[in-house]
């Protein structure tokens, strides 16, 4: 993984499954609705931002977040399977360090996502994402 353009094929391919997934359809039915390429340029400037330190991507994360656990409450599956689809995409298409980063980084933000909409941690999504492995010392 190099660029942009790169990112965009990650995000592309990831939503193209994320969207249809049994469990994770009904959270991104907004974003079907509205069609996937009206959310791709935020994505993909959140994603170069964490990636590449574009400074491209300006909002919060979490403030996107709120409405849709409002409207369907996120469960430490759903960020499990976000998580579980979110690598092995990673895996399918790109290779290296870059591409090992993105994955820490979903870990840490499928974590601290889950944690701040429901305000504790869950045993299985600690579990899943290594917990320990991620602190930063």
């Amino acid at each position: 993984m190099a660029d942009r353009d790169d990112v965009y094929l990650l995000l592309s391919t990831f939503y193209g499954r994320a969207l249809v997934d049994a469990l994770l359809q009904d959270p991104f039915e907004d974003i079907r609705a509205k069609g996937l390429e009206s959310h791709l340029p935020v994505m993909c400037d959140f994603w170069e931002t964490m990636l590449f330190r574009a400074r491209k991507y300006r909002g919060s994360a979490l403030t996107v977040h709120k409405p849709i656990h409002t409207a369907h409450p996120l469960t430490s599956q759903h960020f499990i399977r976000w998580l579980s689809l979110w690598m092995e995409t990673v895996d399918e298409l790109f290779a290296g360090p870059i591409a090992e980063q993105a994955k820490i980084i979903g870990r840490r933000t499928a974590w601290a996502m889950h944690r701040a909409l429901v305000g504790h941690d869950a045993d299985d999504l600690d579990d899943f994402v290594d917990r320990e492995a991620l602190i930063i010392r």
